[in-house]
């Protein structure tokens, strides 16, 4: 198994026990607040109902109309309860995120509907 399959496994697993019966991944990434001697690792997860933010004391679902923005840099700030940074391995998955909300609320304009 490669490191992106052991990356999307890792993300998969940690948002199992949070999601609802039918709640469909679309992706995820992991994010960190504080600074080297405080720091505290996050994983997001996108899911077809919600923005899912588990820690170690458990999950924040924020509704899923959110989005993250176009990510530049080093680092990727998204600002919520705190500033969270996502560093730029996950810029693909962020993109993504953003991308599947827009089918979500549009899907007359997909990919997939002009094949149809």
């Amino acid at each position: 198994m490669g490191y992106q399959e052991r990356r999307v496994k890792l993300i998969a697993e940690r948002a199992a026990p949070h999601l609802e019966p039918g709640e469909q991944i679309q992706t995820g990434f992991i994010a960190q607040t504080g600074s080297w001697f405080t720091a505290r690792v996050w994983t997001f997860v996108a899911t077809d109902r919600a923005i899912l933010i588990v820690g170690r004391d458990g999950v924040q679902r924020l509704p899923r109309d959110f989005r993250f923005g176009e990510p530049t840099g080093m680092y990727h700030k998204i600002v919520l309860d705190r500033t969270y940074k996502v560093h730029r391995q996950y810029y693909q998955e962020i993109t993504a995120a953003d991308e599947a909300l827009r089918e979500l609320q549009d899907p007359g304009n997909s990919p997939e509907s002009e094949q149809h």
